[in-house]
């Protein structure tokens, strides 16, 4: 513990999807191990990210669902969700998750500190109002923060980042989201779905300019659909309190008013006030720099997750996290981003590995694509879930997958499949020999690798 004699093989700063798995895996392997956390384990995914936006996301598909639903049905069918219910299921969830985690860091004897960690020198943590800590190696893995727009500063009541919106405790008349990337989406659509009106404003030409430009175009028609407003290739120019709601300007001269505005333009890495400068770890805005093991420039020091920048996903923190650990002690591992899935928590729900037609078109590459309509799948018609396809992007030389883009129904789910075929370089004539079972969306998996070369049994001439 802090202020201890004895020596930890491994003290891990920050207990979120990259230091978490780090100590487990570091206590697997025969490690004393401590972690310092200054909030609560799990770490942005788990208490304000990914775990509650995917627990109301759930809801409002439900909700979709229901009302999809009420055609079948006898009588009055009205429903509505209930923000109260709502917001206690999605704290319960969080909840069984954090004791969950701190019930496994204690089997495994991972020593838990609560508070600020600071870097002091080799091997040294300086934890506040506990003393200090020693360990043979450090990792790390601080995460990430919302960014700060200069005249649109979060005051948890008109103007809210992510983490205000997920605590409002109830469902706002109308929301205007500024950013049209993956967090504002994703809010746009949760919301939506709750019965929200939304307006989204974003600066670049389409949404979630990331993915691929066809699943893009589409989900932006999916959610005009949805009766979303959106403002593409436009700025805010400022945002302001008027009559009791917040009035954006926009650069077209144009304003638009709701109850409440969402700035979600972003995260960046917590890099200030953990003591790199007191050992020369080399850090900028975009996160600490690592090599393919995680190792700083400083001998004995790792660093993973939203710290080090580049993929800000959970999934990835964790990878690099347990790479970390692993050569901490020893080991000889490294990590590759070849193959790393994107899963969005839109309605429609998106997901993607490996390039996009237009990336690997500027690599100038041959390239050759197979679609596939959810519309002609059984499974998806039987569920009243047409709404999407699959994409397949080829190398047409080689003949290999280098690409899964997905917009439709289970689509976060489906794409481990694209994510095996990228990574294991795998042909169209060795993905599609594989059996698909029926009735079953993957289906439409498969019979967009068919259909790259004309060959997918539902599509019509």
């Amino acid at each position: 513990m802090a202020g201890s004699a004895a020596e930890y093989d491994l003290v891990v700063l920050g207990g979120g999807p990259a230091g978490y798995p780090a100590a487990i895996r570091a206590s697997q392997m025969g490690a004393r191990v401590c972690l310092i956390e200054k909030d609560t384990i799990g770490g942005t995914c788990i208490n304000r990210g990914c775990i509650p936006t995917k627990t109301m996301h759930a809801t409002a598909h439900l909700m979709e669902r229901m009302e999809s639903a009420s055609r079948l049905c006898t009588g009055d069918a009205a429903f509505g969700p209930d923000a109260e219910s709502l917001f206690e299921y999605k704290d319960g969830v969080v909840g069984k998750l954090v004791s969950g985690l701190k019930q496994l860091l204690k089997s495994r004897n991972v020593d838990v500190i609560k508070g600020t960690g600071t870097i002091m020198g080799r091997g040294e943590i300086e934890v506040s109002g506990m003393g200090k800590v020693t360990g043979k190696s450090v990792l790390i893995a601080t995460g990430s923060s919302e960014i700060d727009v200069p005249g649109m500063e979060v005051d948890g009541i008109g103007v809210v980042g992510s983490t205000e919106l997920l605590e409002l405790g109830r469902i706002p008349k109308s929301l205007i989201v500024i950013g049209g990337g993956i967090i504002g989406c994703e809010f746009a659509s949760i919301f939506n779905g709750l019965g929200t009106k939304i307006e989204i404003v974003e600066m670049l030409p389409r949404l979630i300019a990331t993915e691929d430009m066809q699943v893009s175009r589409f989900l932006q028609a999916s959610f005009r659909k949805r009766g979303i407003g959106m403002h593409l290739g436009t700025k805010v120019t400022s945002l302001a309190s008027e009559g009791g709601a917040i009035k954006a300007v926009l650069d077209d001269g144009s304003g638009i008013s709701a109850e409440m505005a969402l700035v979600s333009v972003g995260r960046r890495p917590n890099v200030t006030g953990i003591g790199l400068e007191n050992v020369g770890i080399e850090a900028s805005p975009k996160g600490i720099e690592v090599n393919e093991r995680m190792e700083t420039g400083f001998e004995g020091f790792y660093a993973a997750g939203d710290v080090v920048g580049g993929w800000m996903l959970a999934h990835v923190a964790t990878r690099e996290g347990i790479v970390a650990a692993e050569n901490a002690l020893g080991g000889s591992r490294t990590i590759s981003y070849e193959a790393i899935p994107s899963t969005i928590y839109t309605l429609p729900e998106i997901a993607s590995v490996g390039a996009t037609e237009e990336a690997a078109k500027k690599l100038g590459l041959k390239v050759a694509t197979g679609r596939f309509p959810f519309a002609a799948n059984g499974k998806a018609k039987g569920l009243g879930e047409e709404e999407g396809f699959v994409k397949w992007v080829v190398d047409a030389g080689e003949k290999r997958l280098i690409g899964l883009h997905i917009i439709g129904p289970q689509a976060t789910e489906l794409i481990a499949a694209g994510v095996i075929a990228v990574d294991r370089r795998l042909t169209v004539d060795e993905f599609t020999s594989s059996v698909f079972a029926h009735p079953t969306l993957s289906e439409a998996v498969s019979e967009a690798a068919d259909a790259v070369e004309g060959r997918a049994l539902h599509i019509l001439r």
